[in-house]
């Protein structure tokens, strides 16, 4: 989940720097779909926080032994 999450943060990253181009240039214009895409930035540190949770829960998870 850790990849995912990495992958979808560098994605929304990608889609801000493109969606700031208008605000340095005037002149260019981007359909406002971009800013919607910028917000997976959010959506892939949330998936990365998940992924974290749950690999120290399975870390944490008592094992058991047989005799």
């Amino acid at each position: 989940m850790l990849r995912i999450g990495i992958g979808v943060i560098i994605a929304g990253l990608l889609f801000t720097l493109i969606a700031i181009i208008p605000l340095l240039l005037p002149s260019v214009s981007m359909p406002s779909a971009l800013w919607f895409f910028s917000m997976l930035i959010g959506v892939g540190l949330i998936i990365v926080f998940v992924g974290l949770v749950l690999g120290s829960r399975s870390r944490r998870a008592p094992t058991r032994r047989t005799r």
